[in-house]
């Protein structure tokens, strides 16, 4: 689809493919918004970012070149959005992001709403106007599944598990444990949910993800705790973050100074 007055010559780069299921083990989470960061990060070569737009200080504004950093070096970046707004999602879609995380998603007439917010007519209301990803990268083209941002839900509170099936319907990307908020709903210690899942309920998540055909992540931030849900059959998942990349890298630094018996 061609909007008027923009250049016809091909763009030589390629966005890269977010694949949650076979190479989503390996994510990181940001939380600032410094591209340069991400450049140093994504030279590393992970399996994509996760740019925090809820708890994060990354602004809309911000976006664009954040994505930009992430995707020049073949990473995907998916971006969790503050809320439920479909304009504010459409505008993140549009700055390239290859995924989109909505939050506290706690029904299925909801689910079904903010997945349609990520996909073109028919199947979904996302309005078009790719006007500043190209001519950087290719337009995408309504219609092929392939083009469409992938529409990841948050499940973290006990109303959203207990709806599981009925967001699942909406026919989501990706279903996204918050940990931290669900294991206040339930009551649960955070790292016992994560270690152990005492109630099995985080094993549940994964089995009926499984079986609706939708990949299951989850927030875990260190490798550790990615042990467990990995086991549980949860495929994508952040296990570290730009936070505490810089904080355990200067808390060692300043350990092998002290080690190595330096005078001050």
């Amino acid at each position: 689809m061609k909007i008027h007055g923009e250049t016809s010559r091909p763009s030589p780069l390629k966005a890269p493919s977010l694949d949650l299921v076979e190479r989503g083990r390996r994510g990181v989470w940001i939380g600032l918004p410094e591209a340069a960061s991400i450049e140093l990060i994504c030279a590393e070569g992970p399996d994509w970012i996760g740019i925090d737009g809820q708890h994060g200080q990354a602004e809309l504004s911000d976006l664009l070149g954040m994505v930009d950093a992430a995707n020049v070096f073949g990473v995907p970046a998916i971006v969790r959005v503050p809320g439920h707004d479909a304009g504010w999602a459409g505008r993140v879609i549009d700055s390239g992001a290859q995924g989109i995380i909505f939050p506290t998603v706690e029904d299925g007439e909801t689910a079904a709403r903010l997945v349609s917010a990520c996909r073109f007519a028919p199947r979904g209301n996302r309005s078009y106007g790719p006007t500043r990803r190209s001519p950087r990268y290719a337009k995408t083209v309504p219609g092929v599944r392939a083009d469409d941002p992938l529409a990841i839900l948050m499940v973290e509170t006990r109303t959203g598990y207990e709806n599981l099936d009925a967001i699942l319907a909406a026919e989501p990307d990706g279903i996204f444990i918050g940990p931290y908020d669900l294991s206040l709903s339930l009551g649960v210690d955070f790292d016992a949910l994560l270690v152990s899942d005492p109630d099995g309920i985080l094993r549940d998540v994964a089995q009926r993800c499984a079986d609706a055909g939708v990949a299951a992540g989850i927030y875990t931030g260190s490798i550790d705790l990615s042990l467990g849900p990995i086991g549980w059959g949860y495929s994508f998942m952040p296990i570290t973050s730009d936070y505490s990349l810089l904080s355990t890298a200067t808390r060692g630094v300043l350990a092998d100074f002290e080690r190595a018996g330096v005078n001050a």
